[in-house]
């Protein structure tokens, strides 16, 4: 009889797996379709790269649109925490500084991160309030935990103080000499005021003006929308009270979803080639020094949601992603568990821009933007359809 029972037990896991995988390869499937249907909003660079970072020669790369800029999200924040990580290493920045709850939670938007920020505040021990603002308004956080939660839980606050903190000239440096065909990267905040902004609601004919100065480099309106929601209390409650309300506006949900990926494309875009350069210099050590290198991989090798991928699929994996309207991106660098690449460095950038609402929404229920690059890291199925699309380049 326990034998029987055992054989149940096993028989019900191995179906259980066996839903899982099947789903994985579903999702994988699924975006690589679109990637397929959607050349031009789509990119993908993967290869194997050597102790210096530089590309093997081993038929195992892909590069698929690599050099089109599109939106990258908050892969964007890669590029902060270089600037950041330079400046602790060259003892320009202290990261056991305190800082102050309520300065961090000026630059907070509540319902632009996906609850990043009150995650974060959460890990730290800190209760939240019904907007994701800490309760203990006098709190201290350490300089460092700020780097941590924009890494790890994607915080867009969090980010923005670090920004304020390295200057927008530093990560420009960055941008310029490792992601050369970057836009320029502004505050979070100003991006998500422009878009969900209770002046004019929901209005492209008020967005594009703002997004032709961006483009041309000028800031300006994004400023004067972060110098409101930061020191003008009248208009940030106004701004808090439409955020609340969002859900009682008067727009479908397909008109609210056009706007927004519409409105996204006024933020920061970047290269498929230039991310997994850079990735590829981080995870072999060679960005910029090795002690950049080191304190960049023990915040991206770290994230607490990646475990399931080191454990099933990689001995070493690290990642940035990036989620908003109708776009996922990620760039990772990883070492396979298994296969014909086991034990090599693999680099995968991938990017999607216009994903419609549906689909969208089943790529981020499943993680579809981590699940494709499985299968591109370990060279398998996904990866080998790609290739004889796209090729080698």
């Amino acid at each position: 009889m326990v034998l029987w029972v055992l054989g149940i037990v096993i028989l019900l896991i191995g179906a259980g797996v066996g839903v899982v995988f099947w789903q994985v390869n579903k999702v994988q499937q699924a975006m690589t379709d679109f990637m397929v249907a959607h050349p031009q909003e789509t990119a993908v660079v993967t290869y194997t790269f050597d102790k210096n970072g530089n590309m093997l020669d081993d038929d195992a790369a892909l590069f698929h649109n690599a050099d089109e800029p599109l939106v990258v999200a908050s892969m964007m924040k890669t590029a902060v925490l270089a600037a950041y990580a330079e400046m602790v290493v060259n003892g320009e920045m202290n990261p056991d500084e305190p800082v102050p709850v309520a300065d961090w939670e000026r630059f907070y938007l509540p319902g632009s991160d996906g609850g990043a920020h009150a995650a974060g505040l959460r890990r730290l021990g800190l209760a939240t309030d019904e907007l994701g603002f800490a309760v203990e308004q006098t709190a201290v956080v350490s300089l460092d935990a700020l780097a941590t939660i924009m890494m790890h839980n994607s915080g867009n606050a969090a980010t923005d103080y670090l920004l304020q903190r390295v200057g927008l000239e530093r990560v420009t440096a960055v941008t310029q000499t490792h992601l050369p065909n970057h836009t320029p990267i502004y505050y979070t905040l100003g991006y998500a005021l422009a878009i969900f902004n209770h002046e004019a609601p929901f209005s492209l004919e008020w967005l594009r003006p703002i997004q032709e100065k961006v483009t041309a480099g000028d800031f300006s309106e994004l400023d004067r929308l972060i110098d409101l929601y930061r020191n003008d209390e009248v208009w940030r409650q106004a701004q808090l009270d439409f955020i609340v309300n969002l859900g009682s506006q008067t727009i479908s949900g397909d008109e609210m979803w056009t706007f927004q990926e519409t409105a996204v494309q006024i933020m920061p875009q970047g290269t498929a080639r230039d991310y997994a350069h850079m990735m590829a210099q981080i995870g072999s050590g060679q960005f910029i020094a090795a002690e950049v290198s080191a304190l960049m991989q023990q915040k991206m090798e770290t994230v607490p949601s990646d475990w399931p991928l080191r454990l099933l699929y990689f001995d070493r994996f690290a990642a940035k992603d990036g989620t908003t309207a109708g776009v996922l991106t990620v760039a990772a660098y990883a070492v396979p568990k298994r296969g014909n690449l086991r034990g090599q460095q693999r680099v995968v950038v991938l990017i999607a821009n216009g994903l419609p609402l549906e689909q969208f929404s089943q790529q981020v229920q499943f993680q579809g933007h981590y699940l494709l690059p499985i299968d591109l890291a370990q060279s398998k199925s996904c990866f080998v359809q790609l290739q004889a699309r796209y090729g080698q380049k």
